[in-house]
């Protein structure tokens, strides 16, 4: 892991097209203000790990257990 020191309202450069900008900091939070291409794909870890987390207890379960998750929803929608 690269390590860098930055202060409020200076930059750091990732290849030729995303820039990262120290926008505050303070109580223990920095903000920062990520300048990137729109086809590259910016997300929060915890919001990663929640999603791949989702995924992986989706294919734990079959079609099947679905299909009958489903159809109790759609009967109890109806009562």
């Amino acid at each position: 892991m690269l390590v860098i020191s930055r202060k409020t309202g200076e930059s750091l450069t990732i290849s030729d097209n995303i820039k990262i900008t120290v926008v505050s900091m303070g109580n223990d939070k920095v903000v920062l203000g990520i300048d990137a291409p729109k086809e590259i794909k910016i997300m929060r870890e915890e919001l990663l790990e929640t999603i791949q987390a989702n995924q992986a207890a989706t294919q734990t379960h079959g079609a099947d257990d679905l299909n009958k998750i489903a159809s109790f929803i759609k009967r109890n929608k109806n009562d």
